[in-house]
C-alpha cells in the first residue's frame, strides 16, 4: 500500500526535477498520469492525488488556530472556509442585493433566488426549487419523517414552525400578534392577518367558477367541493335526492357570509 508521505515525495520530484514526459498513455485519461494505488482514480497532478489519498488514510493535517476548536481539515481551503464562522467576515457580496456571505457557493446559491433559477425537483409532486435545502425541506411533506419533538409533550412535528407554534399556543400561551384595531391577540400572525380582513373586508381568495370571494383560503377549498359534487350529481346521478343540492346551496350561502364574522 502507497502512502501520503511517498506522495509527497513523488509530488517534489516532480516539480524539482520537471520529469513528467508528455506522451500520451493509452486510454481515455491521457493527461491523468497519477494514480491511486488503492481504489484506481487517476489525476493530473501528483498534489491532486496527494489530496485524494487522504479520503483513504483520514489524514486531516490543516487544524484550526482558534482557542477550543479541535475541527480538522483534508484541504486547506476546508480550513479557511470554516475560519470565517468564528469571524464576521463576509467577502462575497451579491451585485444585485448587497447581501454578504462567508463561502463562495452560498453567494451562488443566492443568485438563482435573483435569476429565479430553480434546478431542483422533487420526485413525488414535481414541485421545483432553487436551492437545495428548499428542497429536503419540501420533500418532508411526502414522507412520515417527523424530526422536531414538542419538549413539553409526545407531539412531533415535520418543521420546526410547527413545533414553535404549537408550544406557544398549547403550552406559553404566547399571544404576540396583536390587532392594531381591536387588540384582540393571536398566537400566530396567519391569524392576524385573517382576523384584520373582518376589518378591511378584503376577500383575497376568489371562485374561478362563481366568482364569490373568500377571506380564507379553506373556506375557498371548502365552496369548490360544493361545484364539484354539484357536478357530480347532475352528470352522473341525475336521481339524486333535491334536499342534497339544497343542502350545498344552504352551505354555499353560509360561506358567502363568512368573511363578515370574526375568526380567532
Amino acid at each position: 500500500m502507497c502512502f501520503a508521505s511517498e506522495l509527497e515525495q513523488q509530488k517534489i520530484k516532480t516539480e524539482s526535477d520537471g520529469s513528467v514526459t508528455t506522451t500520451p498513455d493509452s486510454g481515455v485519461h491521457s493527461d491523468r498520469k497519477h494514480m491511486c494505488c488503492i481504489c484506481g482514480r487517476r489525476f493530473r497532478t501528483a498534489a491532486m492525488l496527494v489530496v485524494h489519498m487522504r479520503i483513504h488514510t483520514g489524514e486531516r493535517p490543516y487544524h484550526c488556530q482558534v482557542p477550543g476548536c479541535d475541527k480538522r481539515f483534508a484541504q486547506a481551503s476546508g480550513l479557511q472556509y470554516h475560519t470565517r464562522t468564528h469571524s464576521d467576515a463576509t467577502p462575497y457580496i451579491c451585485s444585485d442585493c448587497g447581501r454578504q456571505f462567508r463561502h463562495p457557493g452560498l453567494l451562488s446559491a443566492h443568485l438563482a433566488v435573483h435569476k429565479g433559477i430553480r434546478r431542483f425537483c422533487c420526485d413525488e409532486c414535481g414541485a421545483k426549487f432553487i436551492m437545495l435545502s428548499h428542497l429536503r425541506r419540501h420533500q418532508r411533506v411526502h414522507s412520515a419523517d417527523q424530526p422536531y419533538a414538542c419538549s413539553q409533550c409526545p407531539m412531533r412535528f415535520k418543521f420546526s414552525w410547527g413545533m414553535r407554534r404549537h408550544e406557544r399556543a398549547m403550552h406559553l400561551g404566547e399571544k404576540p400578534f396583536v390587532c392594531s384595531v381591536c387588540d384582540k391577540a393571536f398566537a400566530e400572525i396567519g391569524n392576524l392577518r385573517t382576523h384584520v380582513r373582518t376589518h378591511t373586508g378584503e376577500r383575497p381568495f376568489g371562485c374561478c367558477v362563481c366568482n364569490q370571494r373568500f377571506t380564507q383560503s379553506s373556506s375557498l377549498k371548502t365552496h369548490m367541493r360544493l361545484h364539484r359534487l354539484s357536478n357530480s350529481t347532475s352528470t352522473e346521478s341525475p336521481s339524486e335526492p333535491v334536499s342534497f343540492l339544497q343542502d350545498a346551496t344552504v352551505l354555499s350561502n353560509m360561506l358567502c357570509t363568512e368573511s363578515s364574522q370574526s375568526f380567532s
